[in-house]
């Protein structure tokens, strides 16, 4: 699991923009939502206050992965914290100690469509799917909501992304 969209400062998007592959295996060119711009604009759009309801599971991993740069690395604890009170974001943290699950190596993301079916997106370190067959996209859902029952409450998330940022190291003052 990586942090994705607009939950990600400008270096940790930078730092993750690489190709996109098809299910063949063949290059797309560059992930729409990896780019720092498009990210920023879908701060804006989460952000605001028609803002649709967002849920995400980050694994710990993902928060013990700093970037090399670590003023950057607090900026990003600091923009996760700060989206995590949006009223209209639910953050979940996945302990070390929950296990294997479901969703190992996988990010999920189910959209609702216009005429009420849902759909997956599934996308790993090699490439990405769109699910639309509903016994798959229900399959997922399943496993999704198990690895949610693993993880921290939204208030324990929250302080734990708190805790990680002050177990950054500051820059020295001159």
């Amino acid at each position: 699991m990586a942090l994705r969209g607009q939950y990600r400062s400008r270096a940790y998007a930078d730092g993750g923009v690489r190709p996109c592959r098809t299910r063949g295996g063949r290059r797309k060119g560059r992930r729409a939502d990896a780019t720092g711009s498009s990210a920023h604009r879908a701060s804006r759009i989460a952000g605001g206050e028609d803002a649709p309801p967002f849920r995400t599971i980050l694994s710990e991993a993902v928060l013990r992965t700093s970037l090399a740069d670590t003023a950057q690395w607090r900026k990003q604890l600091e923009n996760l914290a700060e989206a995590a009170e949006r009223p209209n974001l639910t953050l979940h943290v996945l302990p070390y100690g929950s296990g294997p699950h479901g969703l190992v190596s996988t990010d999920v993301m189910f959209l609702r469509l216009p005429d009420g079916r849902t759909v997956a997106y599934t996308e790993n370190a090699h490439h990405g799917e769109l699910i639309e067959e509903i016994a798959s996209v229900e399959r997922l859902q399943r496993a999704y909501d198990a690895v949610r029952d693993l993880a921290l409450s939204p208030a324990e998330s929250r302080k734990f992304v708190m805790r990680m940022w002050e177990e950054v190291p500051c820059e020295p003052s001159t």
